[in-house]
């Protein structure tokens, strides 16, 4: 019974998050356009790569966190909860600079042909707003699953997804943007889904995350990439093999 009510709420999470992809190459799909459908899948490895950031700093951290509530030590937890989530931002933050000052290197690189390119430039220049915020929510996500509060994380990751879907056509045929429609609806419902994760942890029974509790030390990042990294490792090699898939291609 235990078993189901934390993994059910994390498997729907899991297959949630595949929606917001699915939605914008779908709804890209029938512009009609083949080169941005591409533009589309061309910067999936970006979106991997967050990935593999918030679930770094979610699975370290919160896998730290768990621990120290087992141990009744409720204060280290909360330190750890902060540091992982403020640490996951400044992340997002570093990759949207990296994504908004080079955007045409930056998708030469994940494979862009001459008529994908102007199409990935563009998606990502409306994408990379949402990186910071992409991030940090899968690192609220896994602390919530490491308190047992699985079904809470559920919930931000459903407004998140399921706002996605619905603002994709809008933006898209209704307001006429195109592929930059499509990024914009995404950046738009990562900061929903991010605002309400966050309020989740403020739930009772749930640490709640406080920038005053935000202790960058060498042991705290120490016990964070002894938890992340394997994560980080195991998502980081879906986005260079997508690039290499892309370019091969």
């Amino acid at each position: 019974k235990l078993v189901m009510q934390l993994a059910t709420p994390a498997v729907v999470s899991m297959l949630i998050s595949s929606l917001y992809n699915m939605a914008d190459t779908y709804f890209v799909g029938q512009i009609g356009s083949a080169s941005a459908t591409g533009a589309v899948g061309v910067i999936l490895p970006v979106m991997s790569l967050m990935q593999a950031m918030g679930f770094m700093f979610g699975h370290g951290s919160g896998n730290h966190m768990s621990r120290a509530l087992g141990a009744g030590q409720v204060e280290d937890a909360k330190q750890m909860a902060a540091t992982g989530f403020f640490s996951a931002f400044f992340t997002g933050l570093i990759i949207m600079a990296v994504g908004l000052l080079i955007p045409a290197q930056l998708c030469n690189l994940l494979g862009a042909t001459d008529t994908i390119l102007p199409y990935a430039v563009e998606y990502l220049r409306y994408l990379m707003p949402g990186a910071p915020f992409l991030v940090a929510q899968l690192v609220i996500n896994n602390q919530l699953r490491f308190q047992g509060s699985a079904f809470y994380g559920m919930i931000g990751v459903m407004a998140g997804a399921l706002l996605n879907v619905a603002l994709d056509p809008v933006f898209i045929f209704v307001l006429g943007m195109g592929v930059s429609g499509a990024a914009l609806a995404t950046s738009i419902s990562q900061f929903v889904g991010f605002t309400v994760l966050l309020c989740m942890t403020y739930q009772k029974g749930n640490i709640p995350i406080r920038l005053r509790n935000f202790t960058p030390c060498l042991a705290n990042y120490q016990e964070i990439f002894r938890g992340g990294v394997p994560s980080l490792a195991r998502q980081a090699l879906t986005s260079v093999s997508t690039i290499v898939l892309n370019n091969a291609a």
